[in-house]
């Protein structure tokens, strides 16, 4: 298993090492600015605030009863499949293929660094508490991304690919994709389990 994963990470750093580089710093550079917008527009902030939170509470009341009973794992399986399915592989990866996943790339980010922006000591507080987990977890979307972008690649260069036809390297795009994976999944569940971990010492 581990020279498995071993070889799948070899593959992902050789075809996507430029990629993910660009992509690392574009995602979290806007963090940092969604957080100076959010010192900006403090008001517009607190209610993004309880916008997110209202519908986090109403697609995962599961997560919420797990919290209330104190039951980590289920936390933890909980956030991670939800991050996994949808936050990584529908919003990203997928999308991708149609070519939008971009902006949800884009979007998340600066939501981030909107919603955490050190506005007060309580705010900052709070950040430096979850900045491991958005590392982490922002490490897994940045992945998905840069695998992604093969989908677009096998439209308009299926050559990057090493293919003539767009059909022939379409299909190589998801097998790269899926193959990457391997490793977003792992990179997944250990921001789970940090996530999981930081809720329960905060509450």
């Amino acid at each position: 298993m581990i020279k498995f994963v071993k070889n799948i990470y070899h593959f992902y750093v050789e075809r996507y090492k430029k990629r993910f580089l660009y992509s690392f710093l574009i995602y979290y550079l806007l963090v940092i600015f969604g957080g100076v917008a959010g010192l900006f527009f403090s008001a517009s902030r607190e209610g993004t605030v309880q916008t997110v939170t209202t519908s986090l509470n109403s697609t995962l009341p599961t997560l919420v009863q797990a919290i209330s009973a104190g039951d980590l794992i289920s936390v933890i399986l909980t956030i991670f499949g939800f991050n996994a399915s949808l936050g990584s592989f529908l919003f990203i990866t997928v999308l991708n293929v149609i070519g939008i996943g971009t902006l949800v790339f884009l979007y998340r980010p600066f939501l981030w660094g909107f919603i955490y922006a050190p506005i007060n000591p309580q705010a900052t507080i709070l950040l430096i508490y979850v900045i491991p987990t958005l590392i982490l977890e922002g490490l897994a979307y940045v992945m998905a991304f840069a695998a992604s972008t093969d989908f677009i690649l096998s439209i308009i260069k299926p050559s990057a690919l090493g293919e003539t036809k767009r059909l022939a390297a379409f299909k190589k795009a998801w097998i790269y994709n899926l193959k990457s994976y391997v490793l977003i999944l792992i990179v997944l569940f250990i921001a789970a389990v940090v996530e999981s971990v930081t809720i329960f010492y905060l509450i």
